[in-house]
């Protein structure tokens, strides 16, 4: 199974509301190996943002041509939720912080949300916290992040 993510002559539109419907994305073509880091760097109104959207499946993004593999899979086909289960998937830059929950604690529960099997009770498929913390740990040291507020 391939992890690289591969985009092939991606086409894309977004639904502007004073200039109506215009093009994008014109055709990208990008190989992002995995493992490896990138930058992708532009002017304003050059698409970068629009990329991202579209990988994480955002639906104000029309795609009209092209693909991205993902894991053997063409992911355009699949749903956002599906996508982020591959591990494609935004978060805030900058999130507004929340009283009384913690990152750990909100990562915990996406986590949860994920491993939730339809028909069963989400207790019986939630990760046990002391597991979720060594994944976490391993996780900040591949990121090369400071773990400390993991270890409460």
């Amino acid at each position: 199974m391939s992890n690289d993510l591969i985009i092939k002559d991606l086409r894309a539109t977004i639904n502007d509301k004073e200039a109506g419907e215009r093009e994008i994305l014109r055709g990208l073509n990008l190989t992002v190996r995995q493992g490896t880091i990138h930058a992708i760097m532009g002017p304003n109104g050059s698409g970068k943002s629009t990329l991202a959207h579209i990988i994480a499946g955002h639906p104000n993004y029309e795609v009209t041509g092209g693909e991205i593999w993902y894991k053997d899979q063409n992911i355009l086909e699949l749903e956002a939720d599906e996508r982020s289960k591959l591990g494609l998937f935004l978060a805030f830059q900058y999130p507004v912080a929340v009283p009384g929950v913690t990152v750990a604690n909100f990562l915990r529960a996406a986590v949860n949300a994920h491993r939730a099997e339809a028909g069963r009770d989400p207790k019986e498929t939630a990760i046990p916290v002391a597991e979720f913390r060594k994944l976490l740990r391993s996780g900040m040291k591949q990121l090369e992040m400071d773990d400390s507020f993991a270890r409460r």
